[in-house]
Formats: structure tokens, sequence, C-alpha cells
């Protein structure tokens, strides 16, 4: 069972590169199709990240580094932001012409804030998969230069209703996320640990 999460880290991660790397993605379209190359990297995607959920549910957790003592606190200061940053991705707004990629900016919150409040191994594996995939995917990006498909400029409601609406959802996994994950999302206020889901070794 330990072997799961490393090896669905790797499915997930290659599975996530070849997209970002022209030459190959068009090699691979060229021999398969595009529909046929579309659905493997989707089942590839799928099944890499369901490995690494069984993995990290299922690895006992063991101290990897000392992490700083105020990693806690960093969820409850960035994931506002990832909640907003992921929903504008999709929806209309200023911000989305102003970062240029929310998706992979917060989806990079999310993995940080992640790995530093969380000591343990299986908790760094799993979220820092996604953070180094946050980081590659925003230095190629940004190095393709501006997208071609941001908003207009917009009124500025529209920036108010998507930060209300992260705000909201970010309230509500706060609120669940013990029941959810099995552990507080602000431990130093109710108590509890920030630390991970997966069961004691």
């Amino acid at each position: 069972m330990d072997k799961l999460l490393p090896i669905g880290a790797l499915v997930f991660f290659l599975t996530h590169m070849i997209p970002l790397q022209p030459v190959n993605r068009r090699r691979l379209v060229g021999v398969m199709g595009e529909p046929a190359y579309r659905a493997t990297i989707s089942v590839l995607a799928v099944i890499g990240l369901g490995l690494m959920i069984a993995g990290f549910a299922l690895t006992p957790r063991m101290d990897a580094i000392q992490m700083p003592a105020w990693g806690v606190y960093l969820p409850a200061i960035l994931m506002p932001f990832a909640f907003i940053l992921v929903l504008s991705a999709y929806l209309p707004t200023n911000i989305r012409r102003y970062t240029w990629h929310p998706m992979i900016i917060g989806v990079l919150l999310w993995a940080v804030a992640h790995v530093l409040a969380s000591p343990y191994s299986n908790s760094a594996l799993f979220f820092g998969c996604f953070g180094l995939y946050g980081m590659f995917s925003l230095v190629i990006a940004i190095l393709r230069g501006k997208p071609q498909d941001l908003p207009p400029p917009l009124p500025f409601r529209k920036d108010l209703i998507v930060i209300g609406m992260g705000l909201l959802a970010y309230a509500a996994m706060t609120a669940g996320h013990h029941i959810v994950f099995g552990v507080s999302a602000l431990p130093f206020i109710f108590g509890g640990s920030a630390a991970t889901v997966a069961p004691p070794g």
C-alpha cells in the first residue's frame, strides 16, 4: 500500500506534463489521433489521482521534516485566495484578466498551504506533487506569453460576486473539513491536528 502514493504521483505528474510540451503532444496526437489522445490522457490522469488518494489514505503517517511553527496558519491565509482564484478561472472577471492563470495559481497556493501545514511524508508527497505541477505549469504558461482568451474589462461587481462566492466556499469547506477529511482546518482555533487524514502506522 505504501507504493500507491508515489506510483500515483508519478503517473499524475507525467500525464499532466505531456500537454505542456507541444512537441510530444503533437507526436502522440499524430500517432493516436486527437480523440484517442484526449481519452488516454484523461484516463491516466484519473488513475493517477485515484492511486494518490488511495495511497494517501492508506499510507502510515511518518515524520518527514520539521515544518515551521507558522505553517499551521498558512491554510487560513492562503486558502481563501485559492478558492477565489479557482472560481475566477471559470467565470468572467477582471481577476482572470490580471492574473492570466488563476487556476494554476490557486492550485499552487492550495498545495503550498497544505505542504507546510503538515510534517508527514504522505502529505508532503501528495500535496508536493500538485505544488510541483503548479510551479512547472505556471512557468511554462508565463513563457508562452499573454493568453489570447482573456476577458475584456468588466464591471467591478463581477469581481465582488466571485470574491463572495470564493469566501463562502472557503467557509463551507472550513466548517466541514473535519467531517470530510478527519482533521480541523483551523486547529489553532478549534483544536485537533491539521496534519493528515492518514491513519497512524
